[in-house]
């Protein structure tokens, strides 16, 4: 085998559930095979000393008899008794001779150890362990004594029994943890499988979205747990792309049927011209007056939109002082200017000052007085009122007018410090209940304006700006009762925020 394939062999899973189940069954093996090996030598460990202890005794009853006259012609049956049927007992003599000692108690065929030379420290309490005289025997456990006027004994217990129990061990602990890894890998491939399903839908929807199809969702999931709540959060964003999406098409739709209106009538007029339609001076000049007319509604559509733009992407802008009172002063003579017949009744306490943009808050007022200009009779009156409420009095304590339009909390910055309400309220013929969850989206209009001047993005861009402002707008009307718009700022400085694009 090549090393570039033996190198494939050997490479780690890629995927998340391999690389889970590879780090669980290392540890676990880890694990397993530390537990083995402390049970190992827990037994072994048990085992000697216990073979140890029995050395030792059959090591100093030996010695005794020896000590005694006689004592080797008996010693065969005394050693019988203490149960050391499997003891080398060997005496070297201090003439160099070695004798052994009860050799009929030992199996003939049994390997002997094979003895050190020189002989360990005789007396020496700890055992010595010493290989077989011939290949294939057991290891032996070994001590020396010295006993007086004989020599050195030499006691030795083979360690086969010891070791066959620890053979016997290994392969019990080997069976068993192999047996434990199989069976932790195939439940463990189950409950990750399972467990990681909704992750892989995830992975596939994200494929499905990254090919172009949008309309996708993951699947339900266990919201209490983290995979859970990670499809949750997937399902919202997808939501929340679509229904940008959704806003934007329809933006630009409207947009162009809102253009395509004016873009016509100017193509009429030039088409008129070279057709040599227009011969008198009076048509020319009605065409010229229209032509103008249309472009001049084109400027302010095109404005519109580009504020709605710019607000989108940097909503916060410059902003500084704004003595409030003073704007809404301006805007009302304005107004009375353009309908100097409809009644306009102004409460504003001079030196109320905000922070913010004086042209974009002067555009909110001009966009709510031309509504009410565009949208309620002749001659009927209207009042502007200017306020200042405690923190929360005017938001977030009470449920949102039908037809309010609210930043969500994270977003405002009316979480502490004082208010500013500026209230705009007509007497007219009100707004149809079935209306109010539209009024503040973009292009959309209750009731054509009689002038046919309106583009649908008043209220829209009154939202617009007080939400870059860290403000609210809300509004309540009902048929036949007028309308109040009522737009509540901050005193403080409004937070920076990220823009949301068109069509947000």
């Amino acid at each position: 085998m090549s090393p570039r394939h033996a190198g494939r062999l050997v490479r780690p899973p890629r995927s998340l559930r391999g690389r889970l189940l590879l780090a669980v069954l290392a540890l676990a093996a880890v694990v397993l095979l530390a537990l083995d090996a402390v049970v190992y030598g827990a037994l072994r460990g048990y085992l000697m000393d216990r073979t140890d202890t029995t050395l030792r005794a059959v090591r100093q009853r030996v010695v005794q008899q020896l000590s005694e006259p006689g004592a080797e012609a008996r010693l065969g049956n005394d050693v019988r008794l203490l149960g050391a049927s499997e003891f080398h007992l060997q005496l070297h003599r201090p003439d160099g001779r070695v004798r052994e000692l009860a050799p009929g108690l030992r199996d003939p065929s049994g390997a002997a150890p094979e003895i050190p030379d020189p002989l360990p420290r005789a007396g020496g309490r700890e055992p010595v362990t010493v290989d077989p005289a011939r290949p294939g025997g057991p290891d032996y456990r070994l001590l020396t004594q010295r006993v007086p006027g004989r020599g050195i004994l030499v006691a030795a217990v083979p360690l086969d029994q010891t070791q066959g129990t620890l053979r016997r061990l290994l392969i019990i602990e080997a069976a068993a943890t192999g047996g434990a890894l199989v069976l932790l890998a195939g439940a463990g491939r189950w409950i990750l499988r399972r467990g990681l399903r909704p992750l892989e839908e995830m992975a596939h929807t994200a494929d499905t979205i990254a090919a172009g199809h949008t309309a996708v969702e993951v699947g339900p999931a266990d919201e209490g747990t983290e995979v859970g709540r990670l499809g949750l959060a997937l399902n919202t964003m997808l939501a929340r792309q679509q229904a940008t999406q959704d806003r934007l098409r329809r933006f630009v739709a409207d947009a162009s049927h809102e253009l395509r209106t004016p873009v016509t009538a100017v193509l009429g007029y030039a088409d008129l011209h070279q057709q040599g339609a227009l011969a008198s001076p009076e048509q020319r000049d009605r065409a010229m007056d229209g032509i103008t007319r249309e472009a001049l509604r084109m400027r302010r559509l095109v404005n519109d939109l580009l504020l709605l733009a710019r607000l989108d992407a940097v909503p916060t802008g410059d902003h500084s002082p704004v003595d409030l009172a003073a704007v809404v002063h301006e805007a009302v003579a304005a107004a009375r200017a353009a309908d100097p017949d409809r009644l306009l009744s102004v409460t504003a306490r001079d030196g109320t000052e905000v922070v913010g943009d004086a042209e974009q808050l002067r555009r909110v007022l001009d966009n709510l007085l031309a509504n009410v200009r565009n949208h309620t009779p002749a001659g009927t009156g209207a009042w502007i009122a200017v306020r200042t409420t405690a923190a929360g009095a005017a938001y977030g304590t009470e449920p949102a007018p039908p037809g309010s339009r609210r930043p969500d909390v994270a977003d405002a910055a009316t979480s502490g410090g004082a208010q500013v309400e500026v209230e705009v309220a007509d007497e007219g013929p009100g707004i149809a209940a079935e209306a109010l969850p539209q009024v503040f989206e973009r292009f959309y209009r209750a009731a054509p304006a009689p002038g046919g001047d309106g583009s649908g993005l008043g209220l829209a861009i009154v939202a617009a700006i007080a939400e870059a402002h860290g403000g609210t707008v809300a509004l309540a009307s009902a048929a036949g009762e007028g309308t109040r718009v009522t737009v509540t700022l901050p005193l403080d400085h409004p937070r920076s925020r990220p823009g949301k694009g068109l069509g947000t």
